[in-house]
Formats: C-alpha cells, structure tokens, sequence
C-alpha cells in the first residue's frame, strides 16, 4: 500500500508543474527601440536631446522563479546637441556616439507565472564603435571624425543602467516591453583637460524573448 501511494505521489508531482520549474532555466531575446541622449557634468553647456537607435540581443538566466540575471549586448546611439550660443535661431552642434552596450542587470519579477513585470538594476560597459562631432559653420553641416574634430573620448564608458519591463505571454515566448535609463558614472572625455561630460539616456525597446 505504502508503494502504491508513493507512486501515485510521484505522477501526481512529475504531472504538476511546480512554481519554480514554470521558468526556463535560460531565454534568449532580441530588442530594438529608440532612445533619447544627452550629456550631464559640469563642463557641458547648454545641451539638448538627441533622439537615437537602440537593439540587439540578449540571454537571462532564471536563478528562481522570481531572480534573474539578464546580459545584453546592444547597438546604442548616444551623444547629444549644443547650441553655443544659446539663440534658438542658430545651428545646433551634434556629438553622435555609437557604442556596444553590455547591461549586466539583476532582475526581479512580480509575478511567477502569465504577464510577468519586473524591475532591473545593474552595471554596463559601452563600447565604442564610432564618434562624430558636426558643426553648422555658416549653417552648413560639415561632420568630422571626433579625433580631427579635437575631441578624444574614453572606452569603455562604464555607467549605470536601471528600469523595468513586463513580459506577456505570446506564442511560444513572451512580448517584452522595457525602458530604461543608463547614467554614466564617469566622464568619456579622455582629452589633457579632464573635461566633465556624462553620457545619459532613457529608451525604449520592445522585443520577443523565448526559453531553451
């Protein structure tokens, strides 16, 4: 009798799935939005918005059904516009700054199972790929890698990415919306002046995530 109900005990288990097991171990994903830059520190004058791509990919491992640890690896246009001499009617100078963006986020979700939202904090390393400073003389654009431009700029630009994102059952994965925002802790200017510039952006993506 006792192996009778030991067994029946353990296809009752094996044919509930359990809070914990409902998450895959790992999921995969893909992102791709928009975000919007500017520069922070004290040697920045008078900056303004700059609007920009952001996607790429990125792999979460599930450490319970509520803890993950997500890295990223995204194409980030960041950078900002100045206007030098504060008259709206003149041109606006633009720095376009295109970096590898990899998030290393500590994530936790609300919910264990259907619509999860979550909440996301941790470190990211941007790499850049490109630097361009274009300036308006005379109203013309005339856009020069930053190195000619007098520009020197440091990598990587380690900064602080934080935010939220909720993921919704869909097919065989989950839609994922998520915006965030990454603050960099140090200046990216690497010029013999020790300028404060601070990279900032708030995106937006949305993408499809599905487990393995």
């Amino acid at each position: 009798m006792r192996l009778r109900l030991a067994a029946v005990s353990v296809l009752i288990l094996a044919g509930t799935p359990a809070s914990g097991s409902a998450q895959q171990a790992l999921s995969l994903g893909i992102l791709a939005g928009a975000d919007v830059a500017d520069q922070a520190g004290a040697d920045v004058f008078t900056p303004h918005d700059r609007f920009g791509f952001i996607g790429g990919v990125s792999a979460a491992f599930h450490l319970s059904s509520r803890w993950s640890v997500q890295v990223d690896a995204l194409y980030d246009q960041k950078g900002g516009r100045e206007n030098n001499d504060r008259d709206p009617g003149d041109p606006v100078d633009e720095l376009s700054i295109g970096y590898i963006e990899v998030p290393i986020l500590l994530k936790f979700s609300f919910s264990e199972v259907g619509t999860r939202p979550e909440l996301f904090v941790g470190p990211s390393f941007a790499f850049e790929q490109s630097c361009t400073f274009d300036v308006y003389p005379g109203g013309e654009s005339d856009p020069a890698a930053c190195p000619d431009a007098g520009l020197e700029t440091r990598s990587p630009d380690i900064g602080i990415a934080f935010g939220a994102d909720v993921e919704i059952p869909l097919g065989s994965g989950h839609l994922v919306i998520d915006a965030r925002g990454v603050v960099g802790l140090g200046s990216f200017d690497d010029s013999a002046a020790e300028l404060d510039f601070r990279n900032r952006i708030l995106a937006l993506m949305a993408g499809y995530r599905f487990g393995l």
